[in-house]
C-alpha cells in the first residue's frame, strides 16, 4: 500500500511511503546481432519481497553507454508478474547497455534505485567507433552482478534446499528429449511464481546477473520526502495505465475545470471514457482493462470546446545521468571462434523463424460498456441502403437528425418523453467518439455491419448524454477526418501482448528433419509452476557444449529461490 505521512518536522512537510520494487530474470547478459532478449519481471515490496499490488504497469527499457533510452515498453502485470522480449537489432553498436526496470510510483525514487542489468551487445556488422581488438583473455570482471550502486559476486552453480531440479540425466545427444521436473522440497514453495531459461554457456564476455537469492537481502529506502504540498509526486497506475494530460482556455480567460474530457480506444475491443478536467485544466484517465491498440483520440466535449486547446502528457522522463556503466573493454580474439557461431546460429535461425515462430496469446476481448442493454440491428437482415439517411428512415427509425450551423448531430427519439430533450446521442463508431456527424451522412452504409442504440439518459463517468448511438464497421478500422485544437489524435506506447514461447518438438524426428536447428537459448518458459502439471521438457539442438539451466522467482510469501544446473550437450555424429 501507498501512504502520505505528515509529519511535525514542518508544517508543510509530508512524507511519502514507496514500498515497491522490480525484479528482472533476463534470458542472458551478452546478446550477438540478431538474437533475442527475454525477460520476466516481478512486481514486490520493497519490505519483504512479496507481490505488490500497487501498480498494474511496469516499463522495461534498454539504455546506451549515452545515455540514450534504445528500447522501452510497458508490460502489463498480472497478479504483479509480467513478461516479454526484445529482438536485438543489427543498427545497435557494439557496447555496454543497461536493462532497467521500474513502475510509475518507483519514479519517485532516484534512477540509482531502478532494477538494473549490465547488458553487453556484439554487433559484428556494426562495431562502436571505440572499439578495438586485443589479445587479451576477457576481464576477470564478468562475474559480478550489478543492481543499482550495489554489486555482488555470484557463483556459477546454485543450489536450493528446497527446491531441487530432477532431469532424467545430465548428457545429451542433439535433438534428444531433456525431461525436466523441477520439485519443490518444501510445500511452501509451490506457491509462488517462476521463471526458467536454458541457454548454452559460451566464452563470450558477460556479466552475472543478480539473483533472486541475492536480490531478496537488499534493503532500499522506501520513503520519499515531500518539501511542500505542491512538490510533485508521480501516482501509481494502480487500477491500470494512466493517460493524463490539460486542456487550455485559448484567450485566457475561460475557465478549464469541470470541462469534459473524452478518451477514445477504437477497435475491435474499444474503450471509451469521459473525465472532467481539475482546476488547473488537468485530466487523468485510467484504463483498466488491457487494450493493445496504440492509436488514441482525445477531445473536449463541450459547446465551446473551439475555444480550447489540448494536449496529452509524454511519458515521465527518466535521468538517465544517474546511471553508471562499466568501462568499454576490447574484444579479445579468444573469443572470435565463439563470436562466429553465435552469429551464424542467429542467422540461421533468423531464416527459418517462420518455422519456429512463438504463438502470441490473442489479446482478450471485452463486452462494451453498454452492454447488453442495447437494441441491435445488423443491417444484413434488413434491405441495405447506401446512406445513413436512408438506412435510419427505414431500419434504425429510433435514430433521427438535425442540423446545427454547418454540423449535423444524430439523435434518439424517447416515446416516453414529450418534447424530445435537446442533447444530442453520443455516438461511436468502431469505439470513436464523433463530435459531431457530418462524416457519418456521407458514408457508405454498406461497410457497417451494424447499429446498437440506447433509448434514454445516459451517463458516461460525469457526462450525461441523451442516448447512445455505436455503429460497427466489418473492419472496425473506421478513421475520422476531423480536426481541431480541442481534438488530439496519437499513438502511444502500449503493452506487449504476451506469447507463448516456441517449443520444438522432435517426437515425430521426420517432421523437422530437413529444418536445421541451431538454437543457443533452447527453452524459455516464463511462467513456471512448481507442481506436476508443470512441463518443462525441451529438446536440445544441433549445437552442442554446455548448457546452463537457471530457475529464479519467489514464493508468494517472499521467498527468493534461485536454482542452476549445467547439462551437457554432445554432436550425435561423435562416438
Amino acid at each position: 500500500m501507498f501512504v502520505l505521512i505528515n509529519t511535525q518536522l514542518t508544517s508543510a512537510q509530508s512524507i511519502v511511503a514507496l514500498d515497491e520494487t522490480v525484479f528482472i530474470h533476463a534470458n542472458a547478459t551478452t546478446f550477438v546481432s540478431g538474437e533475442s532478449l527475454l525477460y520476466k519481471i516481478y512486481c514486490l515490496k520493497s519490505s519483504d519481497k512479496t507481490p505488490s499490488i500497487i501498480s498494474k504497469i511496469a516499463y522495461i527499457e534498454l539504455v546506451d553507454s549515452d545515455k540514450n533510452s534504445v528500447f522501452k515498453t510497458k508490460v502489463a502485470l498480472e497478479n504483479s508478474y509480467g513478461q516479454g522480449d526484445y529482438f536485438i537489432p543489427t543498427n545497435l553498436k557494439t557496447g555496454n547497455y543497461k536493462l532497467i526496470g521500474y513502475t510509475d510510483w518507483m519514479l519517485n525514487k532516484s534512477t540509482a534505485d531502478f532494477f538494473q542489468i549490465d547488458i553487453t551487445i556484439i554487433n559484428p556488422f556494426k562495431t562502436s567507433e571505440k572499439e578495438t581488438v586485443s589479445n587479451a583473455t576477457p576481464n576477470s570482471s564478468s562475474n559480478i552482478a550489478t543492481n543499482g550502486n550495489q554489486s555482488t559476486p555470484t557463483e556459477k552453480s546454485i543450489t536450493n534446499e528446497n527446491v531441487k531440479f530432477n532431469l532424467n540425466k545430465k548428457s545429451f545427444g542433439n535433438r534428444e528429449l531433456v525431461s525436466l521436473k523441477i520439485e519443490p522440497v518444501n510445500p511452501v514453495f509451490k506457491d509462488g511464481s517462476y521463471s526458467l531459461s536454458v541457454r548454452k554457456i559460451d566464452n563470450l564476455p558477460a556479466q552475472n546477473q543478480i539473483a533472486a537469492a541475492n536480490f531478496s537481502s537488499f534493503s532500499k529506502n522506501n520513503t520519499v520526502a515531500l518539501l511542500s504540498p505542491d512538490s510533485n509526486i508521480i501516482l501509481p497506475e494502480i487500477r491500470g495505465e494512466v493517460i493524463s494530460g490539460k486542456i487550455a482556455s485559448i484567450n485566457g480567460s475561460d475557465k478549464v475545470e469541470n470541462i469534459t474530457v473524452a478518451l477514445s480506444l477504437p477497435g475491435k475491443s474499444f474503450a471509451f471514457k469521459a473525465v472532467k478536467t481539475d482546476s488547473n485544466g488537468k485530466f487523468i484517465f485510467s484504463i483498466d482493462k488491457a487494450n493493445y491498440n496504440n492509436a488514441i483520440t482525445v477531445q473536449i466535449i463541450d459547446d465551446n470546446a473551439s475555444r480550447y486547446t489540448l494536449s496529452v502528457d509524454e511519458l515521465p522522463k527518466i535521468d538517465y545521468s544517474k546511471l553508471t556503466f562499466n568501462a568499454d573493454s576490447p574484444l579479445s580474439y579468444v573469443i572470435k571462434e565463439s563470436l562466429v557461431n553465435r552469429s551464424i546460429s542467429s542467422q540461421i535461425e533468423n531464416a527459418y523463424y517462420h518455422k519456429k515462430t512463438d504463438n502470441i496469446v490473442k489479446a482478450p476481448s471485452y463486452d462494451p460498456f453498454y452492454y447488453p442493454i442495447a437494441k441491435e440491428y445488423v443491417l444484413d437482415d434488413y434491405t441495405r441502403f447506401k446512406t445513413l439517411k436512408e438506412t435510419i428512415t427505414e431500419v434504425a427509425t429510433e435514430i433521427y437528425h438535425k442540423q446545427k450551423d454547418d454540423k449535423v448531430y444524430l439523435h434518439v427519439n424517447d416515446p416516453s418523453v414529450f418534447p424530445q430533450l435537446p442533447e444530442a446521442a453520443l455516438v461511436l463508431v468502431d469505439g470513436l467518439y464523433l463530435e459531431n456527424q457530418n462524416e457519418l451522412m456521407t458514408y457508405n452504409m454498406k461497410n457497417v455491419y451494424k447499429i446498437e442504440l440506447i433509448v434514454g439518459r445516459y451517463y458516461v463517468g460525469a457526462k450525461s448524454f441523451n442516448g447512445v448511438i455505436i455503429f460497427s464497421t466489418f473492419d472496425k478500422d473506421f478513421k475520422s477526418t476531423q480536426k481541431a485544437s480541442s481534438i488530439v489524435n496519437t499513438s502511444i506506447l502500449r503493452p506487449q501482448l504476451k506469447k507463448i514461447y516456441n517449443k520444438i518438438d522432435y517426437t515425430n524426428i521426420a517432421d523437422n528433419e530437413r529444418i536445421p536447428d541451431f538454437r543457443n537459448q533452447l527453452f524459455w518458459n516464463p511462467e513456471v509452476k512448481l507442481n506436476n502439471e508443470s512441463n518443462n521438457t525441451f529438446y536440445t539442438s544441433d549445437n552442442s557444449g554446455l548448457f546452463e539451466i537457471v530457475l529464479e522467482g519467489f514464493t508468494k510469501n517472499g521467498l527468493p529461490v534461485s536454482l542452476k544446473e549445467i547439462i551437457e550437450v554432445k554432436d550425435s555424429l561423435v562416438n
